[in-house]
């Protein structure tokens, strides 16, 4: 031993059986060496299934939150807008109110709003948006109103032509999306782009307030009146507040019952 620990003489003997029994140690271990690698790999595979699962929770949490961040971009843009319209009305009372229920179908088109009475709100005062004409108020409560849109059927108003001063009957489809021009002569001076406004004439609605712009126009053999289609210029199926309108004769009486 004492040879062999200064000289080295059983080296390749040592070699050779290390060499030999490296197999047997290798497969020995194995098992062990399997597990400590699954045992890794499960924890691994686990951390990044519980974190993809954090991830895409805070990602669901922000999506959800952006949304709401564009839903209140969007309400402070109409407000701004109704801002912006009430500003033009200076000349005249007005009073912001939030729309509460909505009932849209071809035979009836209504919305209730959260003026009502107490706010001096009367039967028939107009309703506009930020681009024009929405309806008028049909039944008033003491907290909320009801307000027929232009789009119902049972709703006609006289309006008047931006450009040729040309008056026709606009009448309620029963859809938000266009209303007709009736009683319009097939020899009229009429444009697809025309915009109409409201004439004043009717006792319905002040004068000069914008309705709606032609869409089409049809002609038809041996009928002396066109087929006009117009587009209403407010967006009636997603409006969220309207514009209360106050005669000259109404606002008199109602202005010391108004409250915001």
């Amino acid at each position: 031993m004492v040879s062999d620990h200064h000289n080295q003489h059983l080296h390749f003997l040592r070699s050779s059986i290390a060499t030999l029994t490296y197999p047997f140690q290798y497969i020995v271990s194995l098992p062990s060496d399997l597990k400590h690698t699954a045992t890794e790999q499960f924890a691994s595979r686990k951390n990044l299934l519980a974190e993809n699962k954090a991830l895409h929770e805070k990602n669901l949490f922000y999506q959800v939150k952006l949304q709401h961040l564009a839903l209140l971009e969007r309400e402070n843009e109409r407000l701004r807008q109704l801002l912006e319209s009430s500003r033009q009305l200076n000349s005249e009372h007005v009073l912001v109110a939030e729309i509460i229920s909505v009932d849209l179908h071809p035979y009836k088109q209504v919305i209730s709003i959260n003026k009502g009475e107490r706010h001096g709100a009367y039967r028939g005062q107009p309703i506009v948006g930020a681009m024009g004409v929405i309806g008028q108020l049909i039944e008033i409560y003491p907290m909320h109103s009801t307000a027929l849109l232009i789009s119902d059927p049972n709703h006609s108003l006289l309006a008047e032509s931006n450009r040729t001063k040309l008056r026709a009957l606009l009448v309620g489809s029963g859809h938000a999306k266009f209303l007709s021009l009736k009683n319009v002569s097939s020899s009229a001076d009429i444009r697809i782009g025309d915009l109409f406004h409201t004439s004043g004439l009717d006792g319905l609605y002040p004068p000069n307030y914008p309705i709606a712009e032609v869409t089409s126009i049809n002609s038809l053999p041996g009928v002396p009146f066109l087929e006009v289609e117009a587009r209403p210029l407010v967006e009636l199926n997603q409006i969220r507040e309207v514009l209360l309108l106050w005669d000259n004769a109404n606002s008199l009486s109602t202005d010391e019952n108004t409250q915001p």
